[in-house]
């Protein structure tokens, strides 16, 4: 393997095509060690955090990347068209999301074909390699994420580094930025695949890779909610679904009253997508606290209709109580819908199958309110 500093334009990470050389972007920590073991000190291209609601694993840089560009359905994500560009090209696209999350042999059941969404993986890779020196200049600068329009679609689950178990900066910091420098200088690696390690002790070690991909096992996966619907809307629902599904407040950098809101800063989602509101509204009537938010958006899902102009427009039930299999919701969730985009969108799942089962559990318990 290769070790230590190196010139960026002098590396070559697996499935990742050489565009020349970076000497802007300065030198490479691939994986903080010298050739002979020493240890380097700054961030390396291979540390891994994890996803706080469910253990998805990333490389540091890859994380901080992909929650910041889109994170699958908005600016730099390839199913965002239109306004949900906020402003990028068509084409101009930097998600890095991984292209399976569930046992290899199951990887084509996750929406598109595995190979497909892999290609879409490795060509959006070579993109950012591409526009690498323009990126950390745009984070730098401020303008990446783009003013108030790119923060409130920006995903602010947090993400926990595997070295200290500590929270990954926001891009904003210097400390983040120096983050994705260095991956980008070390060509950008990304893990492409993960699934549940066969025991605890195996977290966030490597497993099985297949066809040049990286895999990673995930890690602990937080503290996965209880099956209940207020555990499941704060865990899942608010950091993933109300970006499109809540209101446009205004109040995205604004300190919620509420101590359940897991976003550290206070921050409230919403306000990304006009349509997807009028098809299902998460939040509730007090827009500046969240605290009543559960309680006032569980009748506008269980029993409910698809309608207006959601794309499943009168097309089945998002929840229904005691059969998880015929709801929408679940369907949407394993990024096998029978209608519209997956959820989050994107066209394959994200959401790992232990926090879905969560969601399954409390639906086959008759989805109550509580």
């Amino acid at each position: 393997m290769l070790r230590g500093r190196i010139l960026a334009c002098s590396l070559l990470v697996v499935a990742t095509s050489v565009v020349g050389c970076k000497r802007d972007l300065g030198e490479c920590n691939l994986d903080g060690q010298t050739s002979d073991g020493r240890p380097i000190p700054g961030p390396a291209a291979f540390d891994i955090a994890y996803r706080l609601t469910d253990g998805l694993p990333m490389y540091e840089g890859q994380a901080l990347v992909q929650s910041t560009c889109g994170d699958g359905a908005f600016c730099h994500a390839p199913a965002a068209v239109g306004a949900d560009r906020i402003g990028v090209p068509a084409g101009l696209n930097f998600d890095v999301e991984l292209a399976c999350t569930v046992p290899f042999d199951n990887c084509d059941d996750q929406g598109l074909p595995y190979a497909e969404r892999l290609d879409r993986l490795y060509g959006n890779q070579n993109q950012i390699n591409t526009w690498a020196e323009g990126m950390i200049q745009e984070m730098r600068a401020g303008a990446m994420p783009p003013g108030e329009a790119g923060r409130s679609v920006r995903n602010n689950t947090p993400w926990l580094r595997k070295s200290d178990g500590s929270e990954l900066p926001p891009i904003e910091s210097g400390d983040a930025q120096e983050i994705v420098r260095n991956w980008l200088a070390c060509q950008a690696p990304v893990i492409a695949r993960t699934e549940a390690p066969p025991s605890e002790a195996l977290q966030l070690e490597p497993c099985q890779s297949v066809d040049n991909e990286i895999c990673i096992y995930n890690g602990p996966e937080g503290d996965l909610p209880d099956p209940v619907w207020s555990d499941i809307y704060w865990s899942l629902m608010f950091t993933e679904c109300v970006i499109c599904h809540g209101p446009s407040n205004g109040n995205n950098n604004a300190d919620d009253p509420n101590p359940n809101n897991p976003f550290t800063t206070g921050e409230i989602p919403g306000g990304a997508d006009a349509n997807a509101l009028a098809a299902l509204d998460l939040s509730g009537a007090n827009t500046m606290d969240t605290t009543n938010w559960p309680n006032e958006s569980w009748a506008a899902v269980v029993n409910a209709l698809t309608f207006d102009q959601g794309l499943c427009a009168d097309d089945g039930t998002i929840v229904i109580p005691n059969n998880p299999t015929e709801s929408i919701m679940i369907e949407k969730l394993r990024a096998m819908q029978t209608c519209g985009d997956s959820m989050p969108p994107g066209g394959s799942q994200t959401i790992s199958d232990p926090l879905i089962q969560v969601v399954v559990d409390w639906i086959n318990m008759g989805a109550p309110n509580n």
